[in-house]
């Protein structure tokens, strides 16, 4: 065969090879191997073509869903660990069309007891170009299952799955992210370009973990209102509502408000500006008992006085758990964080007012504390309440906690991160934060070469609250990443649409 001929066979095949290949054909489970990854085995891959799905989907810490419209390859790579009697499934999201990717890879994070909430987070990643990931670490997920673990934490009464518990606390994040990149390069032909995680409260410590112990997997992480002490703050948040059960009162939401409107105007002006935001809280040092005996208008057109009881209750929300000899369990809220939504739940009726369900605090005791699904927290007594605490911190803190400050190994990856953390957030104490990033620093005083926490006043878990909330934090990470730009503060947008300047802790 002549040089000509061999040359027009080449070029008649490599023209093969570079045709654009619809995503509907490259979208089957035979296209897809499972990766080489220790410790674990594949139970099976589904993947099929999903055309102009609707779905309203929000970006981890900002405010309001919206809708897209979306066609991808919709992969489920399910896998077992031997010997560990797990199932955990990997959910990746491509772009239908090759022409439609970014080039990026985009991890989404989950938040309370859910490691992942599905097409709420992976729709609008998709829109925007990415190949969206996300993990259930082998239990249930979604925004309802975040409120309670559930029956998952123990393998049977009085025994934990530590296995799934791992699986949680940081296992499966290693497992999404290989998986992911996997499936990724068995679809494009390449692999990400870039990888980002993305995720606030229950994800933001899932973005901090991924800092600490697989450094090298992603170029840039979000970690927003990170639940760095998960094994902490979650039974410490539920101190004020054990002060008002040893008390025997539950005080009205509208008396609890009325203590929060008046450390916010006690405090407002300490930066100087008056603008509903408590902007310095560690010069607050409003007393709540000092307005106890006024008088307050409610929205039901009654009249309510602050009682000392009521002071009790938001002193121990604001304050933190402390036992008889004074020593802290864990952080405070800000006092103008709404005490109403978790730390304070109360109801009323005729009168009579009561506890309201608080199952994200009150839930922890039963299943990782008693190991007992029917335990109540009834007739669980001060003393028990700090034991558990003490408990709580020696059996999760290797498993859950994602508070080691060595960070070293995600610099020397070349790693970018950026946390901000709403100062009136009403689920997670931001002094947990606070005190994290210091202890950052003092190991690492240049930490912030690759690593910035930036406080946001006003600002309540993960989004809303009074304050402007950071709104391109997402963008400002990239652009940290790819072209250097370092981000000495965030855009962040008001109510009425003013953008204005978050500045770093």
């Amino acid at each position: 065969m002549s040089s000509r001929k061999l040359f027009s066979v080449g070029l008649s095949i490599a023209q093969t090879l570079l045709r654009p290949v619809s995503g509907t054909t490259l979208c089957s489970p035979s296209s897809f191997a499972f990766p080489e990854l220790k410790g674990a085995g594949l139970v099976g891959i589904s993947a099929n073509a999903v055309h102009n799905y609707t779905a309203h989907s929000i970006l981890p810490g900002s405010l309001g869903a919206e809708s897209y419209t979306i066609s991808f390859c919709n992969t489920t790579v399910t896998y077992t660990h031997p010997g560990w009697n797990d199932t955990v499934n990997v959910e990746v999201w491509l772009p239908l069309e090759p022409k439609d990717w970014n080039g990026r890879l985009e991890a989404l994070g989950g938040g309370g007891y859910s490691a992942g909430v599905g097409s709420l987070y992976l729709t609008q990643a998709v829109a925007d170009g990415y190949v969206a990931i996300d993990t259930d670490a082998g239990h249930e997920p979604g925004t309802s299952a975040a409120q309670q673990p559930g029956d998952w934490v123990l393998a049977s009464p009085g025994n934990v799955d530590w296995y799934l518990v791992e699986d949680f606390g940081s296992r499966s994040l290693y497992d999404m992210t290989v998986i992911g990149k996997a499936i990724t390069e068995a679809y494009f032909g390449q692999t990400p370009r870039y990888s980002y995680f993305n995720g606030c409260s229950g994800g933001g410590r899932q973005g901090l973990m991924i800092a600490q112990r697989y450094p090298d997997l992603y170029d840039g992480i979000l970690s927003l209102a990170p639940a760095i002490n998960f094994e902490n703050f979650i039974p410490a948040g539920y101190w004020a509502q054990q002060v008002m059960k040893d008390l025997g009162v539950y005080p009205s939401p509208c008396e609890i408000d009325a203590f929060t409107k008046a450390a916010v105007k006690a405090c407002d002006m300490l930066d100087g500006v008056r603008d509903g935001i408590i902007s310095a809280p560690d010069l607050c040092h409003f007393n709540p008992h000092s307005v106890v005996g006024q008088s307050v208008s409610c929205n039901d057109s009654t009249t309510q006085t602050l009682s000392t009881v009521g002071a009790y209750a938001v002193e121990a929300a604001w304050a933190g758990p402390r036992n008889p000899t004074g020593n802290i369990g864990w952080f405070g809220l800000n006092k103008d964080a709404s005490l109403t939504a978790a730390y304070i739940a109360t109801q009323c009726s005729n009168g009579t007012c009561s506890a309201a369900a608080t199952e994200l605090l009150s839930s922890w005791f039963p299943y990782f504390v008693a190991k007992d699904p029917d335990f109540t927290t009834a007739n669980m007594t001060t003393a028990e309440f700090f034991a558990a605490l003490q408990l709580s911190a020696r059996e999760y803190d290797s498993m859950l906690a994602a508070a080691s400050p060595d960070l070293s190994g995600f610099r020397d990856a070349g790693g970018k991160m950026i946390s901000w953390h709403g100062l009136a957030d009403e689920v997670i104490p931001p002094n947990g934060s606070i005190a994290y990033y210091q202890q950052v620093l003092e190991l690492d005083p240049s930490a912030d070469e690759f690593y910035r926490l930036f406080e946001a006043p006003g600002v309540g878990h993960c989004q809303g609250g009074s304050g402007p909330y950071p709104s391109e934090t997402f963008k400002e990470l990239i652009a940290w990443v790819e072209e250097g730009v370092v981000p000495e503060t965030l855009n962040a947008s008001s109510a009425d649409g003013t953008l204005l300047r978050v500045h770093s802790s």
